[in-house]
């Protein structure tokens, strides 16, 4: 399930990204970009992850960054 939750914005677009943890024994498992359309909140991008905990949104001279955080390596 969800670890964290990260709402931003950019350009005026709304996004949340859902950090998930897998279930059970499995941490492989893709974390979700949302992007609302002006009713909901749908799909914009899968990331394959390995235990997700957490997403950070930040900004560097104008650029756009979003990183998460994985607990368990792929190998």
């Amino acid at each position: 399930g969800a670890t964290d939750w990260e709402y931003f914005t950019i350009d005026g677009s709304s996004y949340l990204a859902a950090a998930n943890w897998g279930t059970g024994s499995n941490h492989a498992v893709d974390s979700v970009i949302y992007r609302w359309t002006g009713t909901a909140f749908a799909t914009m991008q899968s990331i394959a992850t390995h235990g997700a905990l957490d997403w950070e949104y930040f900004s560097i001279d104008g650029s756009s960054y979003l990183a998460v955080a994985n607990y368990y390596s792929s190998g």
